[in-house]
């Protein structure tokens, strides 16, 4: 019997779901498979899915205040309803800047891959960053963040570092060390 199932198979309600958490949905990058001189660290899948839903979830708030404000500034009796309203549609708005051009939503990667002795990429739903080696400052634990803190020399816009946080579990010590290590290779 197949975990995900197939096409013959009848798909209970459970199965359904765990096919839609186990399946790369578009838009979300992956990493290629690991060639000579590149190692790829991936978090496991829950985290993926938690990242991306996540994201997901923010977008979807935002459409609903977004809904809401409109309602409210259409329809409002008073100055204080359109202002309520005016408020509501510009939170929404900012809060989407923020996830994606503000590169919020980067924050928390689901997987890295260090080109040794060149850089690293970092991969967060609907965006792929490189970093050359040069632009990260240090790797430190944070119980604040709960995770491996990757810091910047320059911010990309509000993005100041990357979180690989303690659900990773040992891929993510292993990542911290494999960064800590390719730092010390350049110092």
């Amino acid at each position: 019997m197949e975990w995900l199932g197939s096409s013959g198979m009848h798909l209970t309600p459970l199965g359904r779901i765990r096919r839609f958490f186990s399946m790369e949905l578009p838009g979300f990058p992956s990493p290629p498979p690991e060639t000579p001189g590149v190692r790829v660290f991936c978090a496991w899948g829950p985290w993926k899915s938690n990242v991306c839903g996540a994201v997901v979830a923010g977008i979807g708030a935002a459409v609903l205040f977004a809904f809401m404000g409109g309602m409210l500034l259409w329809q409002g009796q008073g100055w204080k309803a359109r202002l309520w309203g005016t408020g509501m549609i510009l939170f929404a708005v900012t809060a989407v800047w923020v996830l994606f051009a503000g590169n919020a939503a980067a924050m928390y990667p689901y997987a890295v891959e260090i080109d040794e002795g060149k850089g690293f990429c970092f991969y967060a739903p609907f965006k792929k960053f490189y970093m050359p080696i040069q632009e990260v400052k240090r790797v430190r634990w944070s119980w604040l963040l709960a995770g491996w803190v990757v810091s910047l020399k320059r911010r990309r816009v509000l993005l100041s570092c990357f979180v690989i946080h303690v659900a990773w579990g040992r891929q993510g010590r292993e990542l911290a060390q494999a960064i800590r290590e390719e730092l010390a290779r350049i110092a």
